[in-house]
């Protein structure tokens, strides 16, 4: 987060107050705000309900006694941890809460598929339900005065991989496009921040994975900018979130990136509001697209790309059956599924679509949509 010095000669870290006599005092409040952060984040709970554990364990028995090729080993392994009673992180609690996108399979008995086996294997719905009070009371217990700024997407794919070394380079944003807010990024509004904060400045500026500050991918390498907009090159780490990322890229997964800022200097132009000068913190590649597994996608608006559709969930299901990748990674390509089944769904309803489409394609559409199905179940 870059540290500002202030008019009355004092410092202030990000968009905060002007408080601090030094910059030195500024950076070591920082370092120790991160490091309490942290610090709640290694904090571990193992006060959900013993019916979550008896759930859990009827669940690894029924495997047990019967087989089954159901779940994934993250969905197995979250078994065997509430049935041993063993304390779980806030982000395990996390991945517990949004397994509630599954309830509406809860009630499939276990030898008839894989819904109900998977949904008490997570906790059932007492542990579920646990988990989302947890989260939310966790979160909300450590919601402190934030640095708020804001954010901008792009529908902007990784550019350049080379794997040997872990380097990545493509674009956190792109000039002259008008975005949903009606806003529209003018070149040089990156200028200054490069200046000051970028790779040949104080190198505060940062390569994270979905605006998460305690996801950071890589260090930045080369940020300047072009006549496209915002280019960038990053050494990515060699850490699991590091490699995580190079295996997505390199499945060709990472199709959106972002920025984090404040808006400087904009003014009302005849066609959108133009933005001249931000202050930049960081740039972030998008694997959660929007995080909310209730948020179709944007884009496919005709049925002719049913296809693309396709192309996609089999390029997402592929990669989650055969990488050895995190919790956290795998959990956010389902996301990315049910967000490309919910888009089919739509596709499927449309009136206006109906009326065009032929009906051998429509019933092509439905066999793809009874596969999705499966897919999403089978987690």
């Amino acid at each position: 987060m870059p540290i500002y010095r202030c008019d009355n000669g004092k410092y202030r870290i990000g968009d905060g107050e002007c408080m601090y006599e030094s910059e030195a005092t500024a950076e070591r409040a920082y370092v120790a705000y991160l490091a309490q952060e942290n610090d709640e984040k290694a904090m571990t709970y193992n006060d959900y309900p013993e019916s979550a554990s008896n759930n859990a364990k009827r669940a690894l028995k029924w495997k047990e006694e019967n087989g089954s090729d159901c779940g994934t080993p993250v969905g197995w392994t979250r078994a065997n941890q509430l049935a041993n009673r063993e304390k779980l992180s806030r982000d395990t609690i996390a991945r517990m809460a949004s397994f509630k996108r599954h309830q509406q399979w809860k009630d499939v008995p276990y030898s008839e598929g894989c819904g109900g086996l998977m949904w008490d294997a997570w906790g059932g719905t007492s542990g579920i339900e646990w988990a989302i009070r947890k989260l939310d009371q966790i979160d909300n217990k450590s919601n402190k005065k934030s640095m708020i700024y804001n954010y901008k997407s792009f529908e902007l794919e990784v550019k350049d991989v080379d794997t040997k070394n872990g380097v990545v380079a493509g674009y956190f944003s792109a000039f002259g496009m008008v975005d949903s807010d009606g806003d529209i990024i003018m070149p040089g509004s990156f200028k200054r921040s490069i200046q000051d904060w970028g790779v040949e400045g104080k190198q505060r500026i940062k390569h994270l994975l979905n605006h998460n500050p305690s996801q950071p991918l890589g260090k930045l390498t080369v940020l300047k900018e072009d006549g496209y907009g915002l280019y960038y090159e990053s050494k990515i780490g060699t850490h699991q979130l590091g490699k995580d990322f190079i295996k997505m890229v390199e499945s060709g997964l990472i199709g959106e990136h972002s920025i984090g800022f404040k808006t400087l200097r904009e003014q009302k132009g005849a066609d959108a509001n133009e933005i001249y000068d931000v202050m930049l913190f960081e740039g972030s590649s998008l694997t959660a697209w929007g995080a909310n597994e209730n948020t179709p996608l944007i884009g496919m608006k005709g049925m002719k790309n049913i296809e693309k559709i396709q192309d996609q969930i089999k390029a997402f299901e592929k990669f989650i059956r055969d990488s050895d990748v995190t919790d956290e990674t795998i959990d956010l390509c389902l996301i990315k599924v049910k967000q490309l089944a919910q888009t089919v769904e739509q596709m499927q309803t449309s009136s206006t679509l109906a009326a065009e489409a032929p009906l051998q394609q429509k019933d092509d559409s439905k066999e793809f949509e009874q596969s999705l199905i499966s897919i999403i179940n089978k987690f």
